[in-house]
C-alpha cells in the first residue's frame, strides 16, 4: 500500500514501536479497563507529539502530516482503536492549544501534553450531549481569577486525563459568553469519575469530570472570552478527519488477515475466496477503507490550507469512519463465521467500532454539518 501524502519512513517506525507496546499489551489493559500508560509514554519518549510543534515549543518543527503518518503506524501496529481513539483527544488539545493559545500557554501546556501527561478536551454534558452549545458549566470573576463549576459527561480520555481544555460560559459578559478554559485536573476542586463501563474501546476511559468552584487563573483562558464555540468547532475538525485516517489505518491488516483466511478456508471444494459472494464482501471493504483514507487526507489538505470547505470535509470524513469501521469489522466477522463471532478479537473489534458511530460527533451530527456547510457554501439565490 502505497500513502501518497504520508512518510512511509515514520509510518513503519511507529507501527513498529506500537507492535512492541501496545499491541502487546492491549489484551491486559482492555481486561482492566484502562489506558496504557506505559505504552502510552513509551510513544511519547518517541517523539509522536513533536512531530507537529514548532520547534519554539519544544517540538521538532514539521508538520500535522508528519504526525498523521505516524498516527497511521500507532493505528495499524497497534491493534487497539481505543489506544488511537485516546490520541486523537490528544492530538485535538495540542491543535487547538497552538491555534489559540498564548505564548505563555503554549510554553507552560504543551511541553507537558509532548512528555507524555494526558490532555483531555472536555466539552458535552448530559443536558445537551452534541450539541456543545447547551452545557451549564459557568465561571464567575472572583477578583483577578475565576472560578469554574459545572460537570462535564461522556469525556474521551477524562478518568485518566492530567489536563482538559474545558468548554464553560461566563455569563457575566452577556449572550455570547462560551469560553475555553485549561484546568489541571489535580487541581483542588476537580472531581473526576470512573471510567464508563462501555460494551467497547475500554481501554479508551471515557468519563464524568466535575467541577466544584475550581480556581482559574484568567491567562488559562484560550482564545478570545466568548468566542469559545468558533474555537472548538475550528479545532475538533482534526479530532474528525483523523478518525477517517484511524479507520484506514487500522482496517488495513485487519482486512489483509481476512484475504489470508478467505485463501486458506475451504467450502464446497474450493477455498472461500473463489466464491462471488465473499469477494463481494471483501471488495466492498476495501472500497470504504480507500475512499475513507483519501477524504480525510484531503480534509487535513483543506483545514491547513485554511480552505472554506474545510469543515465540511472533516464532517465528510467523520462520517466515513464510523461507516467504514463497522463495515470493516463486521466483514471480518462474517468472513470468519462461527469463529468470528465467538469471542475473541474479531468481535472485540466489531465492538470497538460501533462506539465510533456515536463519539466524536454521531452520524446524525456529522450529516447536519455537511448539509449546514452546503447552504452556506452555495452561491446565493
Amino acid at each position: 500500500m502505497l500513502h501518497h501524502f504520508t512518510d512511509p519512513e515514520l509510518r513503519g517506525r511507529y507501527a513498529d514501536l506500537a507492535a512492541r507496546t501496545v499491541a502487546e499489551r492491549a489484551e491486559n489493559c482492555r481486561t482492566k479497563g484502562v489506558l496504557d500508560r506505559e505504552s502510552w509514554q513509551e510513544i511519547s519518549d518517541a517523539g509522536i507529539w513533536r512531530l507537529a510543534v514548532d520547534r519554539r515549543w519544544g517540538g521538532d518543527g514539521g508538520s500535522w502530516w508528519d504526525f498523521t503518518a505516524a498516527f497511521e503506524g500507532v493505528a495499524a501496529g497497534g491493534r487497539d482503536l481505543g489506544f488511537s481513539l485516546s490520541m486523537v483527544a490528544q492530538a485535538g488539545l495540542i491543535r487547538s492549544l497552538l491555534t489559540y493559545g498564548s505564548d505563555e500557554q503554549k510554553e507552560y501546556w504543551v511541553p507537558r501534553l509532548m512528555a507524555g501527561e494526558v490532555g483531555a478536551t472536555a466539552l458535552t454534558e448530559t443536558t445537551g450531549g452534541s450539541d456543545v452549545t447547551r452545557g451549564r458549566t459557568s465561571a464567575v470573576r472572583d477578583g483577578d481569577v475565576y472560578r469554574l463549576t459545572g460537570h462535564k459527561d461522556h469525556i474521551t480520555n477524562g478518568p485518566a486525563a492530567d489536563m482538559a481544555l474545558v468548554l464553560g460560559r461566563i455569563p457575566e459578559v452577556g449572550d455570547r459568553d462560551i469560553t475555553l478554559f485549561m484546568i489541571d485536573l489535580h487541581d483542588e476542586g476537580v472531581t473526576q469519575g470512573e471510567p464508563e463501563n462501555m460494551i467497547g474501546n475500554r481501554t479508551s476511559p471515557t468519563g464524568p469530570i466535575a467541577f466544584d468552584d475550581v480556581r482559574v487563573e484568567a491567562r488559562n483562558i484560550v482564545g478570545t472570552i466568548g468566542r469559545g464555540v468558533e474555537a472548538i468547532y475550528n479545532t475538533i475538525a482534526l479530532d474528525r478527519l483523523l478518525y477517517g485516517v484511524l479507520a484506514a489505518a487500522y482496517l488495513d491488516p485487519h482486512l489483509d488477515e481476512v484475504l489470508d483466511y478467505a485463501r486458506k478456508r475451504h467450502a464446497f471444494k474450493v477455498p472461500i475466496a473463489d466464491h462471488q459472494y465473499v469477494q463481494g464482501r471483501i471488495t466492498d471493504a476495501k472500497f470504504a477503507i480507500e475512499a475513507t483514507r483519501y477524504v480525510s487526507y484531503g480534509a487535513l489538505d483543506s483545514l491547513l490550507r485554511g480552505e472554506e470547505q474545510a469543515s465540511l470535509l472533516c464532517s465528510v470524513a467523520k462520517y466515513h469512519a464510523g461507516e467504514t469501521l463497522r463495515l470493516g469489522t463486521e466483514t471480518a466477522l462474517r468472513v470468519y463465521g462461527h469463529l468470528g463471532y465467538m469471542e475473541g478479537p474479531a468481535a472485540r473489534a466489531l465492538q470497538d467500532a460501533l462506539g465510533t458511530l456515536i463519539a466524536g460527533g454521531t452520524a446524525e451530527m456529522q450529516r447536519k454539518n455537511v448539509f449546514n456547510q452546503m447552504r452556506r457554501l452555495a452561491p446565493a439565490a
